[in-house]
């Protein structure tokens, strides 16, 4: 687990749209890249291209999703707070 603080909330449904669109995208490139483009017919290029385009764009609409999903901030206790040095004992 992570010791940072976690800000967001992200729904099973969310990660799971987020693995989908993130396979799409990787994919489309991989067919794009292994072809090459010279080896694909034009509409085929234009197709995989737009494909990526268009799952990037929902990829952003899940995050700005996310965004919106701020977890509560979760109270300091009194150990937590910053030591700001010792009380001398004199």
């Amino acid at each position: 687990m992570t010791q940072e603080r976690l800000a967001f909330g992200v729904t099973t449904n969310q990660f799971d749209q987020l693995v989908r669109l993130l396979r799409t995208i990787t994919a489309n490139g991989d067919v794009m890249t292994v072809g090459g483009a010279e080896s694909l017919h034009r509409h085929t290029v234009s197709a995989l291209g737009e494909g990526i385009f268009e799952a990037a764009l929902e990829v952003q609409v899940v995050l700005d999703e996310v965004e919106e999903q701020r977890l509560p901030r979760e109270p300091r206790t009194a150990n937590a707070r910053p030591h700001r040095g010792a009380a001398s004992a004199s």
